[in-house]
């Protein structure tokens, strides 16, 4: 699950790049990552532009615990981590401006509040700072199966197997599509040489690349990249091949449905794609005629969305890696009810460093976490969490949720029962 996750957002990352002469270095640059995804990393993220304006014009009033939510999200969070490959990585993500916790007795710590995330194959562990345990969560596709009635006879193992298969399928034709791609960015500009101060306290040389891209350019890229993908064969085959193995998976979780051979699984899925991408050829030919991005920006100022702005900034190093990477989004819009045009933002300013080497970190051990289900089985469990701490409360809910799941659970098997025992008196 990580890994594919990992490559989806790559490859808007990709796309985004283009492959004009100066955008096919950041594309370059990404596709570097992907084969060789080990490296720390340290970023911001937060909200900008008329953040403290917004409840005002839309006839809200603020009170003080929504100016310290404003705050809180003009300030944003800072994350940082290590990427050991794409099914290893662990996070720390700590809130710049945790006020709004601490008034709220969710948070005491010395430092700002946090969490640490560990991703490790199928499982992810959770926890702050003021926990004794972290919370183990699987994302293990074989549990998913069996929640959803999977026969018994389902190997895990064999399910996993296709679960790499689509994850190693995916990353392929990325790398595979985006160096096809051939949409020219309109403004994208080379600013020469720069030197970025990485968090580790070094510097490195870098070519600044920068990107430009409004809501026309956004538009006209949507249209290419759905027109390109239509016709492309690399496309078809991909979804050919991904539509074979999710049938070959649903068989191995339900044999009692039956099997087909591998001709018969291949010819329904050329069958459907085929299809599929006829349906949406003909959709796209006539939504281009009428929705040409003139069109579609017009609409979209009638609407009240007067600007969309979007800036990147890549700094790529000598060895062709991203070791700084910017993103400044900004909408501008007048809605009903509003006296004048507003404008928020999203800001990330993310580094990486140390490629090839990235910072080690320990797994955590069997006693070193706590499952849902452990605590649902022992109500002192909870205590692992620091009820001076923001994650309890999450915990807490988690926990609340599965317990409604059991007891529908519960529900179920009885009514099952009764309709069996039902079913024997009848006979």
């Amino acid at each position: 699950m990580w890994k594919k996750g990992s490559a989806l957002l790559i490859a808007g990352m990709l796309v985004l790049s283009g492959c004009s002469g100066e955008a096919s270095l950041v594309r370059d640059s990404i596709v570097q990552t992907l084969d060789k995804p080990n490296y720390d990393y340290q970023g911001t993220l937060k909200l900008t532009g008329d953040i403290d304006k917004l409840p005002e014009a839309l006839g809200e009033t603020v009170d003080p615990e929504g100016k310290a939510v404003l705050e809180a999200l003009k300030a944003g969070v800072t994350v940082k981590g290590s990427q050991l490959d794409l099914e290893n990585a662990k996070a720390v993500i700590e809130v710049n401006d945790d006020k709004l916790l601490r008034d709220n007795k969710l948070w005491s710590g010395d430092k700002n509040a946090s969490v640490e995330l560990l991703v490790s194959k199928d499982s992810f562990y959770l926890k702050s700072p003021l926990d004794s345990k972290y919370l183990v969560m699987s994302a293990d596709v074989s549990g998913d199966m069996a929640a959803m009635g999977a026969s018994e006879a389902a190997n895990p193992a064999k399910l996993k197997e296709y679960q790499e298969k689509m994850n190693d399928l995916t990353i392929s034709f990325i790398k595979k599509y985006v160096a096809k791609y051939g949409y020219k960015l309109n403004n994208v500009k080379n600013l020469g040489a720069a030197t970025v101060e990485l968090p580790n306290g070094e510097k490195a040389e870098a070519t600044h690349i920068a990107i430009k891209l409004d809501a026309k350019e956004l538009v006209n890229m949507f249209f290419y990249t759905a027109n390109d993908a239509v016709a492309s064969q690399d496309v078809k085959a991909f979804a050919i091949d991904m539509m074979v193995l999710s049938t070959s998976l649903q068989e191995e979780m339900f044999p009692e449905d039956g099997k087909t051979t591998e001709a018969e699984k291949r010819a329904m899925a050329e069958q459907a794609v085929t299809t599929g991408l006829a349906e949406a050829k003909k959709w796209l030919e006539e939504s281009g005629k009428v929705y040409t991005a003139d069109k579609v920006v017009e609409e979209m100022k009638a609407a009240g969305f007067h600007a969309l702005n979007w800036n990147l900034d890549f700094y790529i190093n000598k060895d062709k890696l991203p070791v700084q990477q910017k993103s400044a989004l900004s909408v501008t819009f007048q809605v009903d009810g509003m006296k004048q045009p507003l404008t928020v933002g999203l800001e990330a300013d993310q580094y990486a460093y140390n490629f090839g080497k990235a910072t080690k970190y320990e797994i955590p051990g069997k006693d070193a976490g706590v499952t849902i289900e452990q605590l649902y089985n022992d109500e002192k469990a909870i205590d692992s969490f620091s009820d001076k701490g923001f994650f309890r409360h999450f915990v807490q809910s988690s926990l609340d949720q599965y317990k409604v799941q059991k007891e529908w659970e519960e529900e179920w098997a009885n009514w099952e029962l009764e309709d069996a025992a039902e079913g024997e008196a009848a006979e």
